[in-house]
């Protein structure tokens, strides 16, 4: 569930919406379009370096300069699609996010009565109260200066039980107890402040914000409500970690340490330019080498590989509320064309020391295993396109006259921000 300043409401024309990734490196630009009772279209596809100075990781640092970066991408796919978009969708790096699960224990004074939804508002109310205070109390921990103001952008039901028993919807049922579990990330106000600054220089209507990590998620999902798995979006800079159990998000965590961290190790081993590394790793990774060249880059890429993997073995470590790891890894990003990156997820060091019960089965994610979404003519995805094909998914799937749970979840959260 994403929002920000979100609209309801369905049209029987046709809408037009721009999905940006701001990764740290590029901006990943796709032009869809929405019409009732009809499949989403992605129209059109442009990949912009940022301006030097614009950005620092995935945060905003000078307004002007990234505007003009993240214009050239709008218009590059605008002019490809040959419509105008009119809505925006932009993503929020994980390292600039913070999420948190809060689970309530709701004793019921008479267990006797059916729970109606005045009681379910009342009770996730009381949830996202103590998120907040919650993650408050975290900002507070990690500034220097004090509390940081922040907003809620995305929410989402992890767990709900009646008496122990893990239910779909607690409307209806009798019980003494009812636990909730709630899924949140929040972003500095600081942070969603300039993605709102560079929407107005480019004269478009921001809808929707939503964390990276939490929108690639959404590509499996949201057909597969009970999937189990860790996600694994492999950036440039950084890597994001989530772990999705029975379909609900158990959390991110991320680690710096990305696809460029495999370039800098060729260009000092083998004295290369950054640029000349840099396309020597994507020629190894689609095979484009021949094999005496790939003999001699092997060996160091899979011992920056064994270093990245450790960082996915302390990301994960923090996920300490949870006793078992889904054993199914999905990866995803620019960075996981490298054989040795799913190589690395199948080692003992790897596995050593967490909670898996099963052998971990790590594999790639590829742009065809995107449903529900058709792809005009001359329009091609690739794993890279995944968190900008997400926020796709959350338009399309953000409310559900059947999801009546995360219905009263979304508006509590928005009267909340009020």
């Amino acid at each position: 569930m994403a929002f920000f300043g979100q609209k309801g409401g369905r049209k029987k024309s046709t809408d037009y919406f721009v999905a940006i990734d701001v990764g740290t490196d590029l901006v990943k630009c796709l032009v869809f379009s929405k019409t009732t009772d009809a499949p989403v279209k992605i129209l059109g596809k442009s990949i912009v370096p940022h301006v030097p100075g614009s950005m620092r990781g995935g945060m905003v640092i000078n307004i002007p300069e990234a505007a003009v970066t993240f214009k050239k991408a709008v218009d590059g796919a605008a002019h490809q699609a040959g419509a105008r978009p009119t809505n925006l969708l932009m993503s929020m790096p994980g390292d600039l996010v913070k999420s948190l699960v809060t689970t309530v224990h709701y004793h019921r004074a008479q267990p006797e009565l059916h729970i109606d939804s005045g009681e379910l508002k009342n009770i996730i109310y009381k949830v996202q109260l103590k998120a907040y205070e919650q993650m408050r109390q975290l900002m507070a921990k990690e500034q220097e200066e004090g509390s940081l103001d922040v907003k809620l952008i995305n929410t989402t039901v992890v767990d709900m039980r009646v008496d122990g028993y893990k239910i779909a919807n607690p409307l209806g049922f009798q019980g003494g107890t009812v636990t909730l579990s709630i899924f949140n990330v929040f972003a500095p106000l600081v942070h969603l402040g300039a993605l709102q600054a560079v929407a107005d220089e480019l004269e478009l209507d921001l809808v929707s914000v939503a964390a990276g990590p939490y929108a690639l998620t959404r590509c499996l999902t949201a057909h597969e409500e009970n999937l189990s798995g860790i996600f694994i979006d492999v950036g440039a800079q950084t890597t994001d970690l989530v772990v999705v159990s029975e379909g609900g998000i158990a959390g991110i965590q991320n680690f710096a340490m990305g696809g460029n961290a495999f370039s800098r190790a060729l260009s000092a081993e083998l004295k290369l330019s950054d640029d000349k590394a840099e396309q020597t790793k994507i020629d190894y990774a689609s095979d484009a080498l021949d094999k005496k060249s790939r003999a001699k880059l092997q060996p160091i890429l899979q011992s920056a590989a064994l270093m990245w993997a450790r960082g996915v073995t302390q990301g994960l470590r923090e996920f300490t509320h949870l006793d078992v790891l889904p054993n199914r890894i999905f990866i995803g990003g620019g960075g996981a064309a490298l054989p040795e990156i799913k190589n690395a997820l199948m080692t003992k060091a790897f596995i050593e020391g967490l909670p898996f019960t099963k052998k971990p089965y790590p594999a790639v994610i590829e742009s065809t295993e995107l449903n529900d979404i058709v792809l005009a003519e001359g329009v091609n995805l690739d794993r890279s396109d995944l968190v900008a094909a997400g926020l796709v998914y959350l338009t399309m799937f953000s409310e559900t006259p059947e999801d009546v749970v995360g219905t009263i979840l979304r508006r509590i959260a928005l009267s909340m921000q009020v």
